[in-house]
């Protein structure tokens, strides 16, 4: 009697396309942070023009929205041009995780290796809390933990946003088959 083989199909995932997204975004950012600061430009700082605030903000998170939507379409495609509305989610939401995840890390990073960049962040803090001695109380006691704040806020903020995004944008990438 012949042994008959079942030819199982691993399950894919979107985790390497997700990682390969979040690394190249990382890159991205951190490129970003010295263009940004060889040009001038500190969207932290509370005096700063408007239209500055506005373009770095634009090209910070606009690149990160479209490599969620590259790793959803991508991962479509590996699919064989169909995708659910949930793996959509999973595909760009994994890539905002990871992306938070190694932004935090960058920002750390930087922050440790560019003290005056914190003394920067520390001084808008100052002028935004003005007067108050509370506020000033409190800046310099968080002075130590600061670095790690900034790393985990950004981390929580890029992962939120790509779950806002993840969200509408499955909706746009799925593609169920017909029943046909």
């Amino acid at each position: 009697m012949e042994e008959q083989q079942l030819l199982v199909q691993p399950k894919k995932s979107p985790n390497s396309l997700a990682l390969k997204a979040s690394v190249a975004y990382a890159v991205f950012f951190l490129a970003l942070i010295y263009i940004f600061k060889a040009m001038g430009m500190d969207s932290n700082n509370p005096n700063a023009p408007v239209a500055e605030k506005i373009i770095t903000t634009l090209v910070s998170y606009v690149p990160f929205i479209l490599a969620i939507i590259w790793v959803q379409t991508n991962f479509r495609t590996e699919l064989g041009g169909f995708i659910s509305y949930g793996r959509a989610f999973s595909s760009g939401f994994r890539t905002a995780v990871y992306a938070g995840s190694l932004i935090a890390l960058v920002m750390i990073l930087y922050l440790k290796l560019d003290p005056t960049a914190l003394e920067e962040i520390m001084e808008a803090s100052r002028q935004n809390a003005g007067d108050d001695e509370n506020a000033l109380k409190g800046i310099e006691m968080m002075r130590p933990y600061m670095v790690y704040m900034i790393g985990f806020g950004s981390a929580v903020s890029f992962t939120f946003l790509g779950l806002l995004v993840s969200l509408i944008s499955a909706a746009f990438v799925k593609k169920e088959p017909s029943l046909d």
